[in-house]
């Protein structure tokens, strides 16, 4: 894939782009919709409907024209809609390990308790439980390639009240943003913290 088709496939813009970023927002609709221009030194390019696999055919292509120091990536939810849990990990998996060998750090925003898909809630916390367990064996030494933020367990602790969705009951609304950006700007802050619930560290990555 040539780097402008690519572009455009992300959503980017050539005559925009400033490498090295900051921090690089990636993923599904959950990225797209996200309102991130507060957070300096960033470029988003979530895209509407998309899976880990999406994420994973492109990645090379978006880490080598962004270089961000860190990639706050959203994935998954679309997937366990058709593959099972497992597929989906593997192709998250591989995700976490090109941003990994490109020096960057991933934050992984987690799944959402979304009332629409209460069918799935299952698979999203199988889901969540083998990444949080992946994070754990990627730190090493002080070392932490892998954050996990607990979106589900951190909207349940709030009552997981429809007013942090859109009328969809799907989408995030501007207060489940709210949410999000509060907890990612806390997790950011820290470099010891392997995994976030409701803006408190449960679990380092120090021995």
């Amino acid at each position: 894939m040539s780097l402008a088709i690519s572009l455009l496939a992300l959503g980017g813009c050539s005559d925009q782009l400033e490498a090295p970023i900051d921090l690089l927002f990636e993923g599904d609709s959950d990225v797209e919709l996200w309102d991130t221009s507060g957070y300096p030194d960033s470029h988003n390019v979530g895209v509407g409907g998309a899976v880990c696999a999406d994420v994973l055919d492109t990645i090379d292509d978006t880490l080598q024209t962004y270089q961000p120091s860190v990639v706050v990536l959203v994935c998954g939810e679309n997937d366990l809609w058709g593959q099972d849990v497992s597929d989906t990990f593997d192709d998250v998996s591989a995700v976490f390990e090109r941003i990994q060998a490109s020096g960057a750090t991933t934050y992984y925003m987690g799944t959402k308790p979304e009332p629409s898909t209460t069918s799935l809630h299952d698979e999203y916390r199988a889901y969540d439980t083998r990444i949080s367990e992946h994070a754990a064996r990627l730190a090493s030494d002080g070392d932490t390639p892998l954050v996990m933020i607990d979106v589900y367990r951190g909207f349940q602790a709030e009552g997981n009240p429809d007013s942090l969705y859109q009328s969809d009951e799907l989408h995030l609304s501007e207060e489940g943003y709210a949410l999000w950006d509060s907890w990612l700007t806390t997790a950011l802050d820290d470099d010891t913290c392997i995994m976030w619930e409701s803006g408190e560290c449960v679990r380092t990555g120090t021995p």
